[in-house]
């Protein structure tokens, strides 16, 4: 009876702080909602004008996946962030703006939150618009390094006189909570295979180990590479001179980068303004500025082909977690639904697996990876586009498609397992918390976490870890037609820049999520194509509190940016990104593919 009692006491209290925790988040969200409105200038709906102009940027972020499923804590986080838009209806919308008589140019403008792989596509689609004859014209004030790669394929930068802009080079940096951890008396212990495998670093030490210092070095070496290539090309200035200028203060102002030839004019805003009408933009309805059309709105505009072959085109970007996940992750269940949805519809001729993704739980990644498998089996072209990353699980997910695609610069390969096992044995000696049972057999109560496992239960999670790895080599080696021993020698957790990938025949050739779909379309053998997205954009998102969550209006026009440099939200969402890679730590046997390696962006 007693025993009842306080577990009714303590389901009733738990009920209780639960829905008083809801009721708060609730009112935060709102709060903040309605306080971030208050402080920024309403955005207009699109009315595309003759005589309008496009602006690409201006706090807009672009993800791989279209927008859908219920907010997660990010939103709640957000701090008056920029509107989203998946990265196929921004490439099709820069396409339309260039066939559009009413789009007269178009405006670099402000931050554009996006990966590398991202913005070198949306850059190839800016040059095809460039060919029409239209002016693209970027204008920076206070640029991040990533505002000025998107703003290099411009054919004139200018810059505000009292702004500035970076171009300093990449550098990659962990938390290590290792020596933190034993402070507390929190333990963890590790089973893995792969000297490169180094996802699990972090929690063991309170530094890198050679092996991951080698292979960051080499993939930032790279990348930095790609970015110095690419913008000597659009500036028409050699690799020799910006990488001294990188090595020789990274931030310039106005004038040393006017000097640096970073950029081609200095101007003020009301300068620019007139600028921008003299290159063709008509006067905005206030007449103190340009008619201009965000690209996030503009995009409304955009219709996919009707009436072919169906080709699906399926996300699997964020971390892989067992069950259903969240809209920030790559549910292992939903996802394998997915596949097999489409699997059973007749209608559908193709797949393109669009993965962005660093891996995760080895379980979700086997579900999906099988359910790949069964469509290839039913004679279905899979064919795989790489973002930035698409490693470890991401890669095991992808191995078994009909031909898989990249970038250069993706980042991929990370063939590897771990294992992961938290414990409070010292923890709860130092606070005198004792914990005490029985058992029916010997090892009942393996990886319990009120205690460290002990050596001979560690070998039995290896056997486990390694028969992982031989699964995954097995995947590769079926999917990519290599022997066991060859893709063991390119194994052991080492990640691949894609351009090295495709030497190592992990990747069959380099090409964008378009270049993807038009090649699924020739593996099908359709003559013309009606184009699905899984998810489809706004899914899931009906109700009240899921729509005033949702940040598809909130943007703001030109001058009127959204603050990103918010340093108590930049706090926030610094360790939200640890807390969500903890709570993706999910597999049912705490085994992980999963790659360390972060995007550039």
């Amino acid at each position: 009876m007693k025993d009842f009692l306080k577990s009714v006491l303590a389901s009733a209290l738990g009920t209780f702080i639960a829905g008083m925790t809801t009721c708060a988040l609730v009112i935060i969200a709102v709060v903040a909602l309605v306080s971030s409105a208050g402080n920024r200038p309403e955005a207009a709906q699109a009315v595309v004008k003759p005589k309008t102009v496009l602006v690409v940027g201006n706090d807009l972020s672009i993800n791989d996946t279209p927008a859908f499923g219920t907010p997660g804590l990010s939103d709640l986080f957000g701090g008056g962030a920029g509107p989203t838009l998946d990265l196929l209806r921004a490439l099709e919308a820069v396409d339309l703006a260039a066939k559009d008589k009413n789009i007269v140019g178009l405006l670099l403008s402000g931050h554009l939150q996006a990966g590398l792989v991202q913005k070198a596509e949306l850059r190839q689609a800016i040059v095809e618009f460039k060919k029409t004859g239209k002016p693209v014209i970027a204008w920076i004030e206070n640029g991040s390094q990533g505002e000025f790669y998107m703003a290099s394929i411009a054919d004139k930068i200018y810059i505000h006189p009292a702004g500035e802009v970076e171009f300093k080079g990449l550098a990659s940096f962990n938390t290590y909570y290792g020596e933190t951890f034993k402070r507390f008396g929190v333990g963890v212990q590790v089973t893995k295979v792969g000297k490169y495998k180094s996802a699990v670093e972090p929690f063991l030490g309170d530094r890198m180990s050679e092996p991951a210092r080698e292979q960051e070095e080499l993939l930032l070496g790279n990348i930095w590479k790609r970015v110095i290539a690419d913008v000597a090309s659009d500036r028409k200035l050699s690799q020799a001179a910006l990488i001294r200028a990188a090595n020789t203060g990274g931030v310039f102002n106005a004038e040393k980068a006017l000097s640096l030839k970073l950029v081609d004019g200095v101007l003020q805003r009301d300068e620019l303004i007139e600028r921008m009408r003299k290159a063709g933009a008509g006067p905005d309805e206030s007449n103190t500025s340009f008619r201009q059309v965000s690209l996030n709105k503009y995009a409304h505009k955009v219709k996919f082909p009707q009436g072919g072959g169906r080709i699906a085109v399926v996300y699997a970007e964020g971390e892989i977690v067992d069950g259903w996940g969240s809209p920030e992750d790559v549910g292992g269940d939903r996802l394998a639904r997915d596949l097999r949805f489409l699997r059973g519809d007749d209608n559908v001729k193709a797949i393109v697996l669009r993965v962005n993704s660093p891996g995760g739980s080895a379980f979700a990644s086997d579900i999906v990876a099988r359910e790949v498998s069964l469509l290839r089996t039913k004679g279905l072209p899979v064919v795989v586009s790489m973002g930035d990353v698409a490693a470890s699980g991401g890669y095991y997910i992808a191995a078994k498609g009909s031909v898989i695609m990249a970038d250069p610069s993706t980042i991929t390969g990370s063939i590897g397992v771990f294992g992961l096992h938290f414990n409070y044995e010292e923890l709860a000696k130092k606070i005198s918390l004792g914990t005490d049972g029985v058992k029916t057999a010997r090892y009942a109560d393996l990886l319990e976490m009120h205690r460290a496992a002990s050596p001979e239960e560690l070998a039995v999670i290896q056997i486990m870890v390694d028969g992982v790895y031989e699964d995954f080599l097995k995947i590769v080696a079926e999917g990519r037609k290599m022997n066991r021993d060859d893709v063991h020698e390119i194994a052991q957790g080492r990640v691949w820049i894609g351009s090295m990938a495709k030497d190592i025949k992990l990747v069959d050739r380099f090409g964008g999520l378009r270049d993807a779909i038009k090649l699924a379309a020739q593996m099908a053998k359709l003559n013309s194509v009606e184009i699905i997205q899984v998810p489809s954009l706004h899914s899931g998102r009906e109700n009240f509190l899921q729509k005033i969550l949702s940040n598809d209006d909130n943007e703001s026009p030109l001058f009127a940016q959204t603050s990103g440099h918010d340093p108590a939200l930049l706090f926030l969402r610094s360790h939200l990104e640890t807390l969500r890679s903890l709570r993706a730590l999910n597999d049912p046997k705490g085994v992980y593919l999963s790659c360390p390696a972060k995007p550039i962006r």
